[in-house]
């Protein structure tokens, strides 16, 4: 296998990733206040075609129109929580088949010594710690929950990614995910001739 056409494979991965998660998928979300300000709108309209006066209580009608708002604004941010999350697991999830890939295993215990021959210390790298500690606990504790092990080491870990007993990631999370993925693979791939 050439490096060049493995580098420019992961990096296709990357930007193909990037580019869905982050611009094709996650800006659906951009407009949830506005769609929320619209039902309560629409509610309104609704009901004012069929007000009786001696009947309809305004007040009500109000209260009941921004619970439509809020309803609405409130299940759009839980999808939206929850694609960040499941973003981070597919990302950590393609982390693990490129280096199966390329590096023929996705186990540290084989890996490290492998990629120290190279002069690339994973000890000491920050994007390693990034993906290998910080995603992979994240990613697997969004998947079975915080009772886990994985749960147990983000609490103690990275414990601002944990909000009211729920993994809560944001979209710079996700992107310093992305980035750190991009920086592991520059150092692992760099000066190879051969794979």
């Amino acid at each position: 296998m050439y490096p060049e056409i493995v580098k420019l494979d992961i990096e296709h991965e990357i930007d193909g990733f990037e580019r869905t998660a982050l611009t094709r998928l996650l800006s659906s979300f951009e407009g949830i206040e506005l769609e929320a300000i619209e039902r309560r709108k629409a509610f309104l309209k609704n009901k004012a075609k069929s007000f009786d006066p001696d009947v309809d209580d305004k007040a009500r009608i109000k209260e009941d129109a921004y619970f439509k708002e809020i309803n609405h604004l409130s299940i759009e941010q839980q999808l939206k929580q929850e694609f960040l999350n499941s973003t981070a697991t597919w990302l950590f999830h393609l982390f693990e088949k490129q280096k199966k890939r390329v590096l023929g295993s996705d186990k540290s215990n084989i890996l490290k010594p492998q990629l120290a021959k190279n002069n690339y210390d994973l000890s000491v790298c920050p994007n390693w710690k990034t993906l290998n500690k910080e995603l992979r606990n994240a990613a697997n504790a969004i998947k079975h929950g915080l009772d886990g092990q994985a749960g147990k080491n983000l609490q103690l870990d990275f414990p601002h990614l944990i909000v009211n007993g729920n993994v809560v990631l944001s979209e710079m999370d996700i992107q310093r995910y992305i980035g750190a993925l991009r920086g592991f693979w520059v150092e692992a791939l760099r000066n190879k001739v051969i794979m």
